[in-house]
């Protein structure tokens, strides 16, 4: 866990941290689906992997600066899932999401804005862990 960072500051977090009582460290996570687009949003869905509290994790960045990602495949778990503030090639502020590797997709993702979003229930794709 990390409280201290820049996550507890986006938009959407503080439903996040209700529903898992903490802000999850996303340690065996899995990501469910990554959708880039040049305009307009672009989410991340990651299925963290809490048993007795089932939900969907959705990151919408908007206006995606930069990105370094690497081997996805057909299941994508991650050691963590971490946010960060940093500047861009003109230093502006962006948030950066960073994908610890485990399996499959990691790297990470800048844009000028980050918000969550969390859905209680099963994964929507039917993919659960263990």
């Amino acid at each position: 866990m990390n409280e201290s960072g820049a996550e507890t500051k986006l938009p959407g977090a503080e439903t996040v941290r209700q529903w898992f009582g903490m802000w999850p460290n996303f340690h065996d996570a899995e990501v469910i689906s990554l959708t880039l687009a040049r305009k307009g949003q672009s989410v991340l869905r990651v299925y963290p992997y809490y048993p007795h509290k089932s939900a969907t994790v959705d990151f919408i960045f908007e206006n995606v600066t930069d990105i370094e990602l690497q081997d996805f495949s057909g299941q994508n778990v991650i050691t963590s899932l971490r946010i960060e503030t940093a500047r861009d090639q003109n230093g502006d502020k962006v948030y950066r999401l960073v994908l610890g590797p485990c399996y499959g997709l990691s790297g990470r993702i800048d844009a000028k804005s980050l918000r969550v979003d969390l859905s209680p229930g099963k994964s929507p794709d039917g993919v659960s862990q263990w």
